[in-house]
């Protein structure tokens, strides 16, 4: 917005989350200094690249200790583009977290990592009552910066189940039932904003 009244604010923010991170594996967890999972860690990256776009101060050593998490996480060999929570290994919610991590955190078109992560969320599109919403919001942007056929398919599936899937009548119209575990947990606001 640049809002002068929310810079210094904006900027603590980034401070505690700097400061939150665990130092020897790049990672964040529920408590600071913690040594990380993929979920917490693809919410601090998304803050702290929203930061530095904003032209807050963002120290370049966090975000290649963030490097140092990911490369944890990733899977090589036969499961390269995937990412774990804890370690390699992971759902398709993880790995579509990681790989818009990846892409924050400076990698390429042709990166391989990528590239194969792309292959896995293209043939794993959005489909009803399958996988969750937390999967669609990283996917979704995973694939969009991607653009090309993955991002067009992608796309459609994504958008006529998102509007296909919306409350349309009564007190609840223009959001959406919280489907799984995790959408139960955070509720109606919840899954609304995701989706």
């Amino acid at each position: 917005t640049q809002d002068p009244d929310l810079r210094g604010p904006a900027q603590q923010a980034l401070q505690f989350i700097v400061a939150a991170q665990h130092p020897g594996t790049g990672g964040w967890r529920y408590t600071p200094g913690e040594a990380g999972d993929t979920s917490v860690v693809g919410w601090q990256v998304m803050a702290l690249k929203s930061g530095e776009m904003a032209g807050l101060e963002v120290p370049p050593a966090t975000l290649e200790l963030a490097r140092r998490w990911l490369a944890s996480a990733a899977g090589s060999a036969g499961s390269l583009g995937t990412f774990g929570y804890t370690g390699p290994g992971g759902s398709l919610a993880m790995t579509a977290e990681g790989l818009l991590c990846h892409q924050f955190l400076g990698c390429g078109q042709d990166d391989p990592q990528l590239a194969a992560g792309v292959r896995i969320l293209a043939a794993n599109l959005p489909q009803q009552d399958r996988e969750t919403s937390y999967y669609w919001y990283y996917a979704t942007q995973v694939l969009y910066h991607v653009q090309g056929p993955a991002w067009e398919a992608w796309n459609q599936a994504m958008r006529d189940l998102v509007v296909r899937t919306q409350i349309t009548q009564g007190p609840l119209a223009g959001t959406w039932d919280p489907r799984d575990q995790w959408e139960q947990a955070g509720g109606r606001l919840y899954a609304t904003c995701l989706r």
